[in-house]
């Protein structure tokens, strides 16, 4: 059997003391064959099961929006598609797939849509479902984006596009600045399914107050205009 070369993929996995992580990094290997793993982590030393060839791990500062930027400018990521996917094990690594395909195919980003399938309750609760459309809701009408999902935690982004973004969100408000600048300047977006299933270890679900800071997020950026902007282009 011919296995599919993702050696043009890195895919970024941040990480705090999820106890998945190694789950996440095998499947992740398993799951696209030749591709980078670069594990950003915080709160645990090195572990030498990541002695592996295809893993890299880095010390990474606190608050996923300042990891994602560490990422960004350090230029830690060398090839042309980097992906990222959370530590605790929520998503299936074999749906970065059908994302890293999308930009092989021409979309600039490529976003797992956890809503295309049906969520239990114990994966996500139905208020935190309800809060995460509102916030993408917002950000639709506001930025004439036509996303289901804005909020999640797995996609894939061409390199060159993500290190052309000047982030600033310290937080989880990094997807939909994300998002928002990726518009903004032009890049093609889109989303395919993605799986949800219930998360190993301390839960970190958006609450009802957080809900309300990611709206005023989203609202800050309206007067955001880039100087230049983007034309996307085919699949390299």
């Amino acid at each position: 059997m011919v296995l599919v070369d993702f050696s043009d993929t890195t895919v970024v996995v941040p990480a705090k003391n999820e106890p998945a992580v190694r789950k996440v990094v095998d499947g992740v290997l398993s799951a696209l064959p030749m591709c980078r793993v670069l594990v950003m982590y915080r709160d645990y030393d090195r572990d030498p099961l990541f002695r592996n060839s295809r893993v890299r791990m880095v010390h990474a500062v606190n608050g996923k929006g300042m990891l994602v930027q560490q990422v960004q400018r350090r230029h830690l990521v060398k090839t042309p598609i980097m992906c990222l996917i959370d530590a605790d094990s929520t998503y299936e690594p074999r749906d970065l797939r059908a994302l890293v395909r999308m930009v092989r195919n021409g979309h600039d980003m490529a976003l797992g849509n956890r809503f295309a399938k049906r969520i239990s309750a114990a994966a996500m609760p139905p208020r935190i479902q309800f809060g995460n459309k509102v916030i993408t809701k917002v950000a639709n009408l506001l930025y004439g984006l036509s996303l289901h999902d804005s909020q999640t935690g797995i996609r894939a982004i061409r390199t060159s596009a993500f290190e052309s973004l000047d982030l600033h969100e310290p937080r989880f408000g990094i997807e939909s600045e994300m998002n928002i600048k990726m518009a903004r300047r032009g890049f093609r977006i889109g989303e395919a399914p993605a799986s949800y299933y219930p998360r190993v270890g301390e839960s970190k679900q958006t609450k009802g107050i957080d809900s309300v800071e990611h709206i005023l997020i989203e609202l800050k950026f309206l007067g955001y205009s880039p100087k230049d902007k983007h034309k996307s282009r085919k699949a390299f």
